[in-house]
């Protein structure tokens, strides 16, 4: 399957402003399931671009705007993605890791201590108690994957989905208070969860293909609530199967569909677009922002 992505943000300033250094981690990882076969970035305004593998193996690429100011400035990518079918449940778990409580091997555990900690994503404490109402037999499950596609589904079950275009993340005690937030608020509830399970769990942000389906109403969307923008979902390591994905805004294992383009142990790490903008004078500047997201099968 071939898909080609077009993705254009736009932040509008009240006035003209210059520019850091801007990140963008909107570019998929290759994997032996998905290639890249092109992508293509232009700005509004002249930009020298440059390719950086961050320490979490993402591809980033980095605009450099020197000292041009504007009161606009546009970033539009447009990529082609080939994708092998891939079953979520292909997978042989190693022996020791197929019930719950298992322990990753000393070297695993060393390599995953980032995505163990559950401190690392504050004000979480009231996980335990939601998951204890949520989840049965906490304790002790028999089938590992069973046991954590109960969490994906209790999440998508109790938490209503709520689009939020603004920076950051709600910590997980405020999504449970709330029973509502975006997909990277959801995600990172399923993190903290897993975190304080002992089970090594990490952020992942990228794009979700959901084709329409044609019905008797039109055009609708096959299981994505989040259609129309980027996605945020969860990776969780099991031994013998590697990072295994869980979607909890859907609440449904991650498949071909889901292509991501970034990684990390927290989620601010991988913001799609990331840089600074700078007004003479140090007056107040408001901004917006826009986005346009469209995915479609070639």
């Amino acid at each position: 399957m071939r898909i080609s992505i077009d993705h254009r943000t736009s932040y509008q300033y009240s006035k003209p402003v210059s520019f850091s250094e801007h990140h963008l981690f909107l570019r998929p990882r290759d994997s032996h399931k998905i290639r890249v076969e092109s992508f293509d970035l232009t700005t509004s305004i002249e930009s020298k671009q440059r390719w950086v593998r961050d320490c979490n193996n993402n591809i980033v690429l980095v605009a450099n705007f020197g000292l041009q100011e504007t009161p606009q400035i546009d970033f539009h990518c447009r990529m082609l993605i080939d994708v092998e079918q891939d079953n979520p449940f292909d997978f042989i778990l190693e022996p020791y890791a197929t019930t719950y409580p298992f322990r990753y091997l000393p070297h695993e555990a060393h390599a995953l201590s980032p995505y163990l900690d559950p401190a690392i994503i504050p004000h979480s404490h009231k996980v335990l108690d939601w998951l204890y109402l949520a989840i049965p037999d906490v304790n002790h499950h028999h089938d590992i994957v069973q046991f954590l596609s109960g969490i994906n589904q209790a999440i998508h079950r109790d938490i209503a989905y709520s689009r939020r275009d603004e920076e950051g993340v709600q910590s997980p005690n405020e999504t449970l208070e709330l029973r509502l937030g975006s997909c990277r608020d959801m995600a990172v509830l399923f993190i903290a969860a897993c975190r304080h399970l002992g089970l090594a769990s990490r952020f992942v942000s990228g794009y979700l293909f959901d084709p329409p389906a044609n019905t008797a109403n039109g055009e609708e969307h096959l299981f994505n609530r989040a259609v129309g923008s980027m996605h945020a979902w969860a990776e969780v390591f099991l031994p013998g199967a590697g990072w295994k994905g869980f979607d909890p805004t859907n609440g449904i294992l991650t498949n071909e569909y889901f292509i991501p383009s970034a990684v990390a142990h927290e989620p601010k790490c991988v913001n799609p677009i990331q840089g600074k903008f700078f007004v003479k004078g140090g007056e107040p500047v408001t901004s917006q922002m826009a986005i346009a997201l469209s995915l479609e099968e070639v």
